[in-house]
């Protein structure tokens, strides 16, 4: 089985937390086959990805949702005048 995409990463730092450590990287690369662009943009539906929930549980992505962001220039015009930037 191959993925249909690839993100190649830097290791930026990591942190331990009890008996586990979290790994935290940088995004150098990202490849992915043009059978799961729609649009130009990836689609969820077509790569069907799973995440690693821990051991060996794996879990895969149930209902998408389109919720509207609220936009950083509106967002920006929302804030106190002492925090904008």
């Amino acid at each position: 089985m191959s993925s249909p995409a690839a993100i190649e990463c830097e290791l930026h730092s990591t942190l331990t937390m009890g008996d586990s450590t979290v790994i935290f990287g940088r995004v150098r690369l990202v490849a992915i086959s043009e059978s799961v662009l729609r649009d130009g943009r990836p689609a969820i539906d077509l790569l069907a990805p799973l995440s690693r929930l821990g051991g060996s549980k794996w879990a895969s992505v149930g209902a998408v949702r389109r919720i509207t962001r609220l936009g950083y220039e509106k967002w920006n015009q929302q804030r106190p005048t002492a925090h904008r930037t």
